[in-house]
């Protein structure tokens, strides 16, 4: 089948912008911000003082957020760095955090109660048809005519506006992310324990699982690892070999029809593969329950020598590892050759967006306000805060480059609570510029190199109007369906029973409708 396959166009220096995680900033040490200017205007307040009088400083904007989490521990509020934005910012922050499963089931309840936050963050892209029903509600707010306002928001790639716009209209700001980020770490120690060479075919990967299963790569004489950690995420698999094995990301289009990824032959060759896995136990068992402390866990405690995760990952992992053996190293690398060609799972170049409810943002003035807050996280203070940290705690300057001191540190205290979910624009251009070590060169050459093989959804940016309602139940058919085949509770034969249900359920009419909405756009 013919599937769309297209590198997004962004400039090689916007992709390697978003992860470049170099920076220096110092935490502000009094009341005063740096760059001495959110101290008299709060988030927002751009009105001049034409007494030629000093104002007084003006009362913090509070702020309450509704962000997902994929850290450790929610850091206590009044922590230093968060003091630090609320200086700079001139806020008063009231942060919710949730883990990211727990937060995405939650969220469409959050949404239907009308019961909101100021800033809620989405569960990753902003597809799901409970928020596309509630955009098209009224719920949030649309922000396309504000962006340009804003001097950090506007010096956004247009193209990742483009990819989260819901009817033609941005009803968030989106969390810059690179096209293509997801990467295979692995424990390079083990692969040198075990005579391997890094993977480069689907089968050469096969093979490392098997070998990190069965061949006690650890050299403990035990046999207590295996190859690959796996999950069910966000209705998804993590990871999903569909792609890999040549079945478009999500939906396919051929001659203007639309066809879900799953209903593909080259999908099904990448589900039997991934039983193959579950059935020789070279993923856990438990895959379809675990949640993300899980997945990662047992990376991290050295119990399993493979993840699929983001690019950004890769240091913390590193780090992870070596405080249980400092012996222990991770690598990664992302292209595979699979039975036909190399592909790769491409993004919307975002990571969800942070929305507006009208329910508690009442007017243009507290839209604008938060607006300001959101843009001024990506002033040179800022981006050097959330990208670096604090001088002195998580860094170093050494001729004049920051230099990462303690990464745990910082993952924990700065990158999961504050620069994963606030961050929004690349900023590589606006922080202080830092001295690169070996994983993170590698992480941004993984981000540069996988772009051109990226595989996107045709549909990112289309409405199906029964998707819009019943796209959260046609998903967990198919997700159920994907795990009962993995687990061998179904055959080929049950798999398609289970194909025809989703069809018969909507899924042939949302084909029919995006089929629709795709040929208005090839009009225009």
């Amino acid at each position: 089948m013919n599937k769309t396959r297209k590198t997004l166009a962004l400039t090689a220096a916007a992709v390697m912008a978003a992860s470049a995680v170099l920076a220096a900033c110092s935490a502000p040490k009094s009341d005063a911000p740096a760059g001495g200017t959110a101290a008299t205007n709060p988030a927002g307040n751009t009105s001049g003082n034409n007494s030629g009088n000093t104002a007084a400083p003006a009362k913090p904007l509070a702020v309450k957020m509704l962000l997902n989490f994929d850290g450790k521990d929610v850091p206590v509020p009044g922590n230093e760095a968060q003091k630090a934005i609320e200086a700079y910012t001139n806020t008063k922050l009231e942060i919710t955090s949730i883990a990211s499963n727990d937060f995405c089931n939650k969220l469409p309840v959050m949404i239907a109660s009308g019961d909101l936050p100021q800033i809620v963050a989405s569960c990753g892209s902003p597809s799901q048809s409970y928020l596309i029903s509630a955009v098209q509600n009224g719920a949030f707010w649309d922000v396309t005519p504000y962006i340009k306002d804003y001097k950090n928001l506007a010096q956004m790639p247009q193209i990742v506006y483009d990819n989260v716009k819901i009817d033609g209209k941005l009803y968030g700001i989106p969390r810059y992310r690179p096209i293509a980020r997801y990467v295979w770490s692995y424990r390079k120690d083990w692969l040198t324990n075990l005579g391997l060479q890094q993977p480069k075919t689907v089968d050469d990967l096969y093979n490392m699982l098997k070998a990190f299963t069965n061949g006690d790569p650890d050299k403990n004489g035990k046999n207590d690892t295996y190859g690959l950690t796996m999950m069910v995420k966000n209705d998804s698999l993590r990871p999903d070999f569909g792609v890999v094995f040549g079945a478009p990301l999500l939906w396919g289009v051929k001659d203007g029809k639309f066809i879900r990824a799953e209903e593909t032959p080259e999908y099904m060759e990448g589900l039997k593969f991934t039983k193959k896995l579950y059935d020789e136990k070279l993923i856990n068992q438990d895959f379809a329950a675990i949640d993300v402390p899980k997945f990662e866990g047992d990376l991290e405690n050295g119990k399993v020598g493979v993840i699929n995760e983001a690019t950004n990952k890769i240091l913390t992992f590193d780090s992870r590892v070596k405080s249980h053996n400092p012996n222990a190293a991770i690598d990664a690398f992302a292209i595979l050759q699979g039975p036909k060609g190399t592909f790769l799972g491409g993004e919307r170049g975002s990571n969800g967006i942070l929305m507006f409810p009208k329910s508690s943002v009442k007017t243009e003035a507290d839209l604008k306000q938060l607006l300001t807050f959101i843009d001024k996280l990506s002033d040179k203070p800022m981006a050097d805060l959330l990208e670096w940290g604090i001088q002195g705690k998580h860094y170093e300057l050494k001729d004049g480059k920051a230099v990462r001191t303690n990464q745990d540190a910082f993952d924990n205290e700065i990158g999961f609570p504050y620069k994963y979910p606030l961050e929004t624009v690349p900023v590589n251009n606006i922080r202080t510029e830092g001295a690169l070590d070996p994983l993170t060169k590698l992480q941004l050459q993984l981000e540069n190199d996988n772009t051109q093989y990226a595989v996107v959804d045709p549909t990112m940016t289309l409405i199906s109007a029964t998707w819009a309602q019943k796209g959260q139940e046609l998903v967990q058919i198919l997700t159920d369906a994907k795990v009962k085949f993995i687990m061998g509770k179904i055959d080929e034969s049950g798999w398609n029973a289970e194909l025809n249900k989703y069809r018969k359920a909507g899924g042939e009419q949302v084909s029919k409708e995006y089929a629709e909405a795709y040929a208005k756009t090839q009009k225009k």
